[in-house]
């Protein structure tokens, strides 16, 4: 029992510690919003900046695995000044503010944009959030919801990197459907290419799976390709992501198509990288897929289990 109640009190320590660590960080994002316009003369030098763009999960009154990645992350870019920004989200048009106010304070491009977010699967199509906004394929070419993003397509060039860090961000496959929502196409795709037309030149990077946030991601390892623990996810109804773990998609709309490609990273700068190996070639992803979906089960099985 006193055992007990010491992992408690140190369970209880490290959620408070975290609060008022996400507390500052905003405190630091939004000291940003107040910070005057230069001019953006001489942007062409080719000076950049990377940016971690943090979305709380609005399912969760406190997000403890996000606030553990966002401390770390935030730690890192305070000995990596001028390099790395992470910004805390409240909706697209404090973002792009915030961002384009550090790029011309420092006469910058952007290098790199992680978009932080919380893919929903239940909804049966690819999104990802800045805050309160949500961007799929249903309203990326919607000259009102995307302007905040087209002010920073203007400092993005072909050596920018834009990801979507939502899980399913990039899917091509087929949703199972549901008692609420139609089978259909996932159409994380067509998000892509949408979001490429906006940051022209730019590449952006979509996972077909989960994008977990393990020990490791900031040292461009595989990090990302992991997947969540629970029955909730071990039923047929999640089966095309289990067949996906660690699948990446890029696309650049110079090259006009949508490419597969090695499990991303992201480096301790913030920088996305692409693996030189996909998460499945390795045994333990092969032993983790392969596992998995020998476990899946009908949701009438699982149901039927519990009573």
């Amino acid at each position: 029992m006193k055992c007990s109640n010491i992992i408690i009190r140190k369970s209880t320590i490290l959620a408070t510690f975290l609060c008022l660590l996400v507390q500052f960080i905003q405190a630091q994002t939004n000291s940003l919003e107040n910070t005057p316009d230069i001019s953006s003369t001489g942007i062409m030098e080719k000076k950049r900046c990377n940016f971690y763009i943090f979305t709380q999960d609005a399912s969760k009154k406190f997000d403890f695995w996000g606030s553990t990645s966002l401390a770390r992350i935030w730690i890192k870019s305070v000995f990596l000044k001028k390099k790395l920004y992470v910004i805390i989200a409240k909706n697209s048009q404090q973002v792009a503010e915030n961002i384009i106010a550090i790029l011309n304070k420092n006469n910058a491009l952007i290098g790199n944009i992680w978009f932080d977010s919380h893919g929903l699967y239940r909804q049966g199509y690819s999104s990802f959030h800045i805050g309160t906004d949500e961007f799929s394929y249903k309203n990326i070419h919607d000259a009102d919801i995307i302007a905040s993003l087209k002010k920073l397509a203007i400092y993005c060039d072909v050596k920018t990197n834009i990801g979507i860090g939502s899980c399913y961000g990039g899917a091509t496959f087929n949703f199972p459907g549901s008692a609420n929502v139609s089978p259909g196409r996932m159409n994380g795709d067509s998000l892509m290419m949408g979001m490429g037309k906006i940051f022209f030149g730019a590449t952006i990077y979509g996972s077909e799976s989960w994008v977990m946030m393990k020990p490791g991601i900031y040292n461009n390892n595989f990090g990302f390709a992991g997947y969540p623990l629970g029955k909730t996810y071990r039923t047929t109804y999640w089966k095309p992501v289990w067949e996906r773990l660690g699948k990446w998609n890029k696309y650049n709309v110079l090259l006009g198509k949508l490419e597969s490609i090695n499990t991303v990273a992201l480096n301790n700068e913030g920088i996305i990288k692409v693996r030189s190996r996909n998460y499945q070639d390795l045994y333990k992803g092969k032993k983790s897929v392969w596992k998995n979906l020998l476990m899946l089960k009908k949701e009438t099985e699982i149901k039927q289990s519990d009573e």
